[in-house]
């Protein structure tokens, strides 16, 4: 695969993470790759934790709130997975400066 193919999966679902990350440490690894790796874990765990904090019931005033917040979630999805494809290293909006630096396991 090559590492804008390994970029783009990446975004897709926990299935495609991880054959994502499988095919980059087994030899497609580069920092593009790396990059986007980062990037779309990030997101993930955010998404879970987002979406297990929607789980408890809320009044309806907040409920809005977490619409918008879900909504800005799939953006940021869409975001990367143009960025992977058109390949760009530029963090995902408001959130992609926290994942650069982190989730040192994925390394180049």
């Amino acid at each position: 695969m090559s590492r804008r193919t390994i970029s783009i999966i990446s975004y897709m679902t926990i299935i495609g993470w991880l054959l994502s990350f499988i095919v980059y440490s087994n030899g497609g690894k580069s920092a593009f790759a790396q990059y986007h790796l980062k990037q779309s874990f990030g997101l993930g765990l955010l998404g879970t934790l987002f979406s297990s904090v929607c789980l408890v019931p809320i009044d309806s005033s907040l409920s809005i709130l977490l619409w918008i917040l879900g909504l800005s979630l799939s953006l940021f999805f869409v975001f990367g997975v143009y960025n992977a494809a058109n390949q760009k290293k530029v963090p995902l909006p408001l959130i992609g400066f926290l994942f650069v630096t982190r989730f040192n396991f994925i390394k180049f």
